[in-house]
């Protein structure tokens, strides 16, 4: 089991005394990957954004081959381009549901299935 954490920040320095990286972790957005993306070789996960449409795109089931710092190495599992080799990059994310800004660089559009 390898644990990915996010790099989490927000967009506008003159705030960052009042949202801490610790309370930027925590945070549970919808849409979002998580702070701490705990994957494996051999785990199912899906793309919950597109990234390279039609390829990776929302929905698509993919399973993780190879797990690096900076990008996820997996096999698409389903459709047109089954059996395809992607990689998937971590890639900065910000929310637009928020009553403020903050940055999540994590491994873009990845949720955990098993």
């Amino acid at each position: 089991m390898h644990s990915f954490k996010s790099i989490d920040c927000v967009t506008n320095e003159d705030e960052a005394t009042n949202y801490p990286i610790e309370f930027l972790n925590s945070l549970d957005v919808p849409g979002l990957p998580p702070h701490n993306l705990r994957l494996k070789v051999g785990s199912v996960v899906i793309m919950l954004r597109n990234i390279n449409q039609p390829k990776l795109c929302n929905g698509t089931r993919l399973v993780v081959r190879k797990l690096m710092n900076n990008v996820i190495y997996a096999t698409i599992l389903k459709g047109k381009f089954k059996g395809e080799e992607v990689l998937i990059p971590r890639i900065p994310m910000i929310p637009t549901d928020m009553p403020f800004e903050f940055k999540r660089l994590q491994f873009r559009s990845v949720l955990h299935l098993s």
